[in-house]
């Protein structure tokens, strides 16, 4: 499997693939809560160890000792962060905020449920992650979990365009927002630059956006176009 570097309460997240350069769901494998339990691999205690085979040549090395470990993949769509997304409005859903926090990725930027503000799709780059305000209402990037591959993120971003150079294997990268940054439509682009001021008041400045001045919905009808 490909790991993403990624945990939610100490259980990790694990990339789309654990069954070579297919899909969790390509593969058919069965998951419970977007994740599965992988079994022991071997053992680190020599007495447990199996023996090797006689005769000459390269003997096996043991593999990785340690109890079955349960691990994620795909969304858990059972647990708290998710719920707002399944239970319905009959049963206090609200489905016109911005999705909770599910995780945080090993580069320290937060994952987030579905939906962006206002029940929006969320306008991500090619890893999965983009700019624009989070269910507190401060503008930070962030990563947005999704049903279908990569599931949370495909690389660490901003992507910045190069995804592709991150990828080993089969290409689980998003098809991104057509710009080296990605920012959710509707985002002021004031507190953007205010965030990001605090490393690179420049850095805006040197690379393509996407047009985030743009409604929401104009930005989904025209990447769709684009994806046709």
């Amino acid at each position: 499997s490909s790991g993403i570097n990624a945990e939610y309460g100490g259980i990790s997240v694990q990339g789309p693939n654990d069954a070579g350069d297919v899909s969790i769901d390509e593969a058919g494998i069965q998951l419970t809560c977007g994740g599965h339990v992988t079994p022991p691999l071997g053992n680190t205690k020599s007495s447990n160890r199996p023996k090797p085979p006689p005769g000459p040549g390269p003997k096996p090395e043991p593999g990785p000792g340690g109890p079955p470990l349960y691990h994620f993949h795909k969304s858990p769509e059972c647990l708290i962060p998710f719920l707002n997304a399944s239970i319905g409005a009959e049963h206090g859903a609200k489905p016109f905020i911005h999705g909770k926090v599910m995780g945080w990725a090993m580069d320290g930027f937060k994952i987030f449920s579905y939906q962006d503000v206002g029940g929006a799709t969320p306008i991500v780059d090619e890893c999965g992650g983009h700019f624009g305000p989070t269910d507190t209402g401060e503008i930070e990037y962030h990563y947005h979990s999704r049903a279908i591959v990569p599931y949370h993120l495909a690389c660490q971003g901003p992507s910045l365009s190069n995804c592709n150079n991150t990828q080993h294997g089969t290409n689980y990268c998003h098809p991104g927002c057509g710009a080296d940054v990605c920012v959710q439509p509707g985002t002021d682009e004031g507190a953007l630059r205010e965030y990001l001021d605090q490393w690179d008041p420049t850095w805006l400045d040197k690379y393509t956006t996407n047009n985030y001045k743009e409604s929401n919905f104009k930005a989904i009808k025209r990447l769709f176009k684009e994806l046709i």
